[in-house]
């Protein structure tokens, strides 16, 4: 049964909740006026709903969730305020509310890690450090590493793709999208945190490639 942390600010949700349980979900309510980020982790949910009322603030919460925590984001939409939504959305993805159909379970579905969302689903074994895309964690010499969304998203991205060498640039249109406007150092400021928490400045999983950018390395040391 995977649990779901539903953040809102709207006083009723029972029908989500009653939906939700129907079809398997473990549902949790966090209101707005609590920490939001702690009962994430509390809960232990694998993937967020958002039903915020203003959507300047849900996307705000989408941005600021999906920069410290690996969960997905879904977001739902009131069909009124559809007109309101102005690129880009900061979730993984939006449905309309209410419309408890199908096809919102599908979408559900499919963000849930291990079902598709962000691509393969086994584990990339790199000798001491283990990334499962499943769980959304990576270990070192069998310990959590702890990682925020987007540094989890750059190790896990160069580490499916070691040996190969990714301009800034492309870093920041494969892990922070092409939405992204933000210079390119915030790259650099990535890499030298991951570093650090790998704890492999002398021989480092992540190299840099002097005048064009980064990548994972070839083979295990």
């Amino acid at each position: 049964m995977a649990r779901v942390s539903i953040i809102t600010d709207l006083h009723q949700t029972r029908e989500l909740e009653d939906w939700l349980k129907n079809r398997g979900f473990k549902p949790r309510v966090i209101h707005g006026n609590e920490d939001v980020l702690e009962n994430i982790e509390v809960n232990g949910a694998r993937m967020v709903i958002l039903l915020v009322s203003n959507y300047i603030l849900a996307n705000n919460l989408a941005r600021m969730i999906k920069q410290e925590k690996p969960q997905p984001v879904l977001m739902l939409v009131p069909g009124e305020k559809l007109k309101d939504i102005k690129l880009p959305i900061e979730a993984d993805d939006f449905a309309v509310y209410p419309a408890f159909t199908d096809e919102f379970y599908l979408r559900l579905c499919r963000l849930l890690p291990g079902n598709g969302y962000n691509g393969d689903s086994d584990k990339i074994d790199c000798g001491a450090l283990v990334i499962d895309p499943v769980s959304c964690e990576a270990h070192l010499y069998g310990e959590l590493l702890e990682l925020t969304f987007r540094e989890y998203e750059l190790l896990k991205f160069l580490a499916s793709n070691r040996g190969r060498t990714f301009t800034r640039e492309a870093l920041l249109n494969r892990v922070w999208g092409y939405e992204y406007f933000g210079g390119d150092r915030t790259v650099d400021v990535h890499v030298r945190r991951l570093r650090t928490k790998l704890v492999d400045l002398e021989k480092p999983y992540i190299e840099t490639v002097r005048n064009i950018g980064y990548r994972f390395r070839k083979q295990d040391q």
